[in-house]
């Protein structure tokens, strides 16, 4: 049966859809199973991978994937979010000149930014093996980028079946490209060197994907360049600063603190990011239909920021606490006794995944509104905040003061999205949601005064808290209603 508003020979139509919210709730659990399972597989992965190379060797593993995270962010830049926006907004006739652009765009600038990253590296005095590590991550980056721009039609028709497909297949070419390198017993290179591989094996699933549907091949058409560069403009520098403060802190970390600094804080930066990717998914997977909103139904944009507040506030709660608690067994697990110095490391950043989760929410709900001037300002607070709090803790705090200059700067960016949210009447404090929240947190927190420890810990309060949340009728009903697949019911 088709749904309502559906267009027969335009797939966006399905954004128009009273059905489209239940698409996304599901879309968002398939995401996050999906990406869980690749999880699972990254910390097996990760757990031999930092054994392998020791503390010094997975802290210069850590310094140059960093390295590339910032290319990685300046050449998403917000480009992407920008594309998917106009690409549920524009008219079918324009929609492939807009990404075959985006891919010229994406591409061009991630190869730049490989060669100053290089740069980089030899200024820096990295060793040899570093800087052409940073050339062989770069070239991954680079393959992984027309991937991922091929990804944004498949996202904004809510196709969350192939696009939880591409993400696992993302993560476990990567995986299996590490095992065989671990039984080859590789040195760091060729670990450097890994995201060729995989991404050129996701690139290949995609292509047929988009085939028919969009460009395949890059244009530089000069006129779409300007007009893509003017609808990006200030957003783009937002974008680019949000995306890499967090690997700013380590390259800080590795300017000034030692090699043993870097590796801890490696050991929980891995597992941090593994776990801030969550918000990022569930956001991004309602971005499309905010967009849409955003042109045409403010209304209908402020209900659905709210219940993303809302998902925000609870998911990212139990996950900060499932964080601080499961530290020491994550860092176990992951790195080894090795690394038992980045467990309050760790812990430290627990906190930091609710902060996310309200960041990415405002922030997404921000560049639908437009509103980038506002999200520049909250990036560079939190750029700049990083930076300075990260060299002036870490050479008397270690790999703690930097988790410490994360969190704060973190937190900072949050403050400055809401108000200007809060502001704008775009969405409200719920006097209901919040103690509710509260009180599962608590009884959850409450086990730790029991004689339980460890994973069974972990799992012990997650139960209690996800309990008395629906105890207390704390989950929305339209998660319970999407899930069940149940008739969406009229906001109240």
């Amino acid at each position: 049966m088709t749904d309502p508003g559906i267009v027969a020979d335009d797939p966006l139509g399905v954004l128009d859809s009273p059905t489209a919210g239940g698409r996304v709730i599901r879309g968002g659990a398939l995401r996050i199973v999906t990406y869980g399972v690749g999880v699972a597989l990254g910390i097996a992965s990760a757990a031999l991978m930092t054994r392998h190379l020791g503390v010094e060797d997975f802290g210069k593993y850590v310094i140059v994937t960093s390295l590339i995270g910032i290319v990685a962010g300046l050449t998403e830049a917000g480009v992407s979010n920008i594309a998917a926006r106009e690409f549920a907004t524009r008219e079918r006739s324009e929609r492939d000149r807009l990404i075959a652009n985006v891919i010229g765009i994406r591409v061009s600038v991630a190869s730049a930014g490989v060669v100053i990253a290089t740069g980089f590296a030899i200024v820096a005095g990295y060793d040899r093996t570093m800087v052409v590590g940073a050339v062989l991550a770069g070239i991954g980056l680079v393959i992984a980028t027309v991937q991922q721009t091929y990804a944004i039609p498949i996202g904004v028709a809510l196709r969350f079946g192939w696009l939880s497909t591409l993400d696992l297949l993302r993560q476990a070419a990567f995986v299996a490209v590490v095992v065989v390198l671990l039984l080859a017993d590789a040195g760091l290179l060729p670990f450097l060197a890994a995201t060729i591989p995989a991404s050129l094996i996701v690139l290949a699933v995609a292509v047929p994907l988009v085939r028919g549907t969009a460009p395949l091949l890059p244009r530089f058409e000069r006129s779409e360049w300007l007009r893509v560069l003017r609808l990006v403009g200030v957003y783009a520098a937002a974008a680019a600063v949000g995306t890499i403060y967090v690997s700013a802190v380590i390259v800080t970390t590795s300017l000034v603190g030692t090699a043993e600094d870097s590796g801890y804080l490696g050991a929980a930066f891995r597992i941090f990011t593994v776990l801030a990717a969550i918000p990022l998914l569930l956001v991004s997977t309602a971005f499309p239909v905010l967009a849409r909103a955003a042109h045409t139904d403010r209304e209908r944009l402020q209900y659905g920021v709210q219940r993303l507040v809302d998902i925000a506030l609870i998911v990212g709660t139990w996950m900060a606490l499932a964080t601080i608690l499961g530290a020491e067994v994550a860092i176990d697990i992951v790195a080894g006794a090795d690394f038992e110095p980045a467990i309050p490391v760790l812990q430290i950043q627990g906190p930091a995944l609710l902060a996310s989760f309200l960041a990415v929410t405002g922030a997404f709900a921000l560049v639908s509104l437009r509103r980038h001037a506002a999200l520049l300002v909250g990036n560079v607070v939190g750029l700049v905040a990083a930076v300075v709090l990260a060299a002036g803790l870490v050479p008397p705090f270690g790999a703690e003061g930097a988790a410490v200059a994360m969190l704060l700067a973190e937190s900072g960016i949050v403050v400055l999205y809401w108000v200007v949210l809060l502001g704008g009447r775009v969405v409200h404090y719920d006097p209901d949601l919040v103690p509710r929240v509260v009180v599962a947190g608590a009884a959850a927190t409450a086990l730790v005064f029991t004689p339980l420890e460890g994973l069974v810990l972990v799992v012990a309060a997650t139960l209690v808290y996800w309990g008395a949340l629906f105890a207390v009728r704390g989950v929305p009903h339209e998660v319970i209603d999407a899930l069940l697949r149940r008739e969406p019911r009229q906001p109240e």
